[in-house]
C-alpha cells in the first residue's frame, strides 16, 4: 500500500469516526456503570465463613504505572448476583463520612468502588461450589486498594467480607505522562500526576536528543479539592484525592528530532523519583515539505481491559481504538484527541 493512500484512509477513519461520535453521543451520556451501585443502600452482613485474598501485596516494582492483581473468594451462600468491589483507598467504610448536605443523606460507605465485577465473570460454577477467582488490573491511584465481596446484587448491596490490603510499591510515584503541542511549533508539553506536593519535592523532566547530554525543565504544580466540584457524587462517594497534576514545557525543540524524556522528583533529602523513560519525535520546521500523518479523533469513552465497569457495548470500541493506534504507530506522526475521553459524571477515579 502506498504511504500516501494509507495517510488518506486514516483520514477517512478520522472524520467517521467523528461523525459517528456524534451519533451516539446522547447515549454515551448514559448511566455511569459505578452509579448503578446503591452505595446509600449497602448494610453489613459480615459471614466469618466468607474469604477473599489479593495478590501480590506489592504492585509494579519498577514501572508503577498499571499491574494485575488475582483474587481468590469463597461464600457459603454464593448467588450470581454476587459481586466484588475494588476500593481506593482501602478503608472504604470509615467512621466519619459527612454527607454533602442536609439533603443528601449520610452514605454507609464512603466511597464508590473505583470499578467492580460479578463474582462469576470467570468462575461460571461459582453458584454452585462458592469458589471463584478473578484477575484484575489496578491503575496506580497514590493510595492502597482493598477488595469486598457483596452479595445482594448492585441494588440491594450487603458486605460480606474484606480482603487484604494491597498497595504499589510507590504510591506516589510520577505516573501517566500527557503530551500536547505547545505554543510555539518548536514546544511539547508534558503533564503529569503524582503525590508529590511541592512541599516535599520539586518536579521537573529530564530530557534531551537521543544520545546527548540531557538537560531539566521545572514544572509547575496545581491541585484540587472537594470545593472545586459541583455537587455529589464527586464531592462525596465518587471522590478519591486527585495528588497533584505538573506542567513542563519543553522548548526549543530541533525539528523533526527524536527526544528522550523522563519524570522526576527532587525530594528534600536531595534523592531522586523517575518514572519509566518515554520519548517523543518534535514537530517538522513550519512550510517543511514532509509527509505529516495525522489521526484525530474525539468521543473516545473509556473500556477496563479485564472487563470490569461494563459502560453499555459501544464503549468496548475505545479499547479497540487504542490497540489499533498501538499496533500502527510506526506509521502515525501525530494523533489528536479533540475531547470527551472518560464520561466519569462524578466518579473521579475513572480519570486515573
Amino acid at each position: 500500500m502506498k504511504r500516501g493512500t494509507r495517510v488518506v484512509e486514516w483520514f477517512s477513519l478520522a472524520v467517521l469516526a467523528m461523525a459517528a461520535s456524534s451519533i451516539v453521543r446522547v447515549r454515551s451520556h448514559g448511566e455511569q456503570p459505578l452509579a448503578r451501585i446503591a452505595v446509600y443502600e449497602t448494610v453489613f452482613a459480615l459471614d466469618g465463613r466468607a474469604t477473599i485474598k489479593a495478590s501480590p501485596s506489592v504492585l509494579e516494582l519498577t514501572g508503577q504505572n498499571a499491574e494485575w492483581i488475582s483474587l481468590d473468594y469463597s461464600s457459603p451462600n454464593p448467588s450470581n448476583d454476587d459481586w466484588i468491589g475494588v476500593f481506593s483507598p482501602a478503608n472504604f467504610s470509615a467512621s466519619t463520612c459527612p454527607p454533602e448536605n442536609a439533603v443528601v443523606r449520610q452514605p454507609f460507605l464512603c466511597s464508590a468502588p473505583i470499578k467492580y465485577q460479578y463474582a462469576n465473570y470467570s468462575s461460571p460454577r461459582y453458584e454452585n461450589t462458592g469458589k471463584g477467582s478473578l484477575k484484575l488490573q489496578l491503575n496506580n491511584q497514590r493510595s492502597d486498594f482493598s477488595f469486598a465481596l457483596f452479595s445482594g446484587g448492585i441494588s440491594n448491596p450487603k458486605l460480606i467480607t474484606a480482603s487484604n490490603t494491597v498497595a504499589f510499591a510507590n504510591p506516589k510515584a510520577p505516573v501517566y505522562p500527557r503530551l500536547a503541542q505547545g505554543k510555539e511549533w518548536n514546544e511539547m508539553t508534558v503533564t503529569w500526576t503524582s503525590g508529590y506536593g511541592i512541599a516535599e519535592a520539586q518536579p521537573f523532566v529530564e530530557w534531551g536528543p537521543q544520545g546527548r547530554q540531557k538537560m531539566r525543565s521545572l514544572a509547575g504544580t496545581l491541585t484540587f479539592d472537594h470545593s472545586s466540584m459541583c455537587g455529589a457524587p464527586a464531592r462525596t462517594v465518587g471522590w478519591p484525592d486527585p495528588g497533584f497534576i505538573h506542567t513542563s514545557f519543553l522548548k526549543e525543540l530541533w525539528p523533526n528530532s527524536l527526544y528522550h524524556y523522563k519524570l522526576g522528583h527532587k525530594l528534600l533529602n536531595g534523592s531522586y523519583i523517575w518514572s519509566q523513560k518515554y520519548r517523543f519525535r518534535a514537530s517538522p520546521y513550519p512550510g517543511q515539505n514532509i509527509l505529516q500523518r495525522v489521526v484525530i479523533f474525539g468521543e473516545m469513552g473509556k473500556d477496563e481491559a479485564d472487563g470490569s465497569n461494563k459502560y453499555y457495548n459501544f464503549q468496548r470500541g475505545s479499547l479497540n481504538t487504542t490497540h489499533q493506534l498501538f499496533k500502527d504507530l510506526k506509521n502515525i506522526d501525530i494523533v489528536f484527541h479533540i475531547g470527551d475521553i472518560s464520561y466519569a459524571i462524578g466518579y473521579l477515579s475513572q480519570w486515573n
